[in-house]
């Protein structure tokens, strides 16, 4: 996690700017919502103006719609880690298509599914997003994201 969102883009976009011919830069980042457009760069140009133009040796990624529908990916990893309390009933959707949900629903939801948890408390994304990131299954988040498949396999092929 690099900041916020156009922080995010500007040391991205700097790190592109300023790599050797045999770098590779990534970024990763929340689609935000529904990805209508072709690709993920053409995506963010549409819906935040970042401009990919001159970029050498960059790779864009999307987490769709936001990080935390991975986790919806993996619901026995969010039981087993908000352990007594966690209220699986109250996560939208299915956990074989996570891009669909919408984002809204998403942060609403993990804040009602974890609010009465014993040992963690609500769902903070500073304070368990990451933790989370490392305890799901990454098989199970790829076969409900083909973002996130498309994502793994770049890091597989490094």
């Amino acid at each position: 996690m690099a900041g916020g969102r156009e922080q995010t883009f500007d040391k991205f976009k700097r790190a592109a700017l300023n790599s050797r011919a045999d770098e590779i830069v990534a970024l990763l980042v929340d689609s935000e919502g529904p990805v209508t457009a072709n690709t993920a760069a053409e995506h963010l140009l549409a819906q935040d103006g970042w401009d990919f133009t001159g970029l050498l040796n960059h790779k864009v990624f999307l987490m769709v719609q936001t990080m935390e529908a991975w986790f919806l990916a993996d619901r026995d990893a969010l039981a087993t880690f908000y352990d007594g309390g966690f209220l699986p009933k109250s996560l939208p959707g299915s956990d074989a298509n996570v891009e669909i949900i919408r984002k809204e629903d998403i942060e609403r939801a993990l804040k009602k599914a974890t609010k009465r948890t014993t040992t963690k408390g609500e769902y903070h994304k500073i304070n368990h997003g990451t933790v989370l990131l490392g305890l799901i299954d990454s098989k199970k988040v790829e076969d409900a994201s083909p973002h996130a498949a498309s994502f793994n396999s770049f890091l597989c092929g490094l």
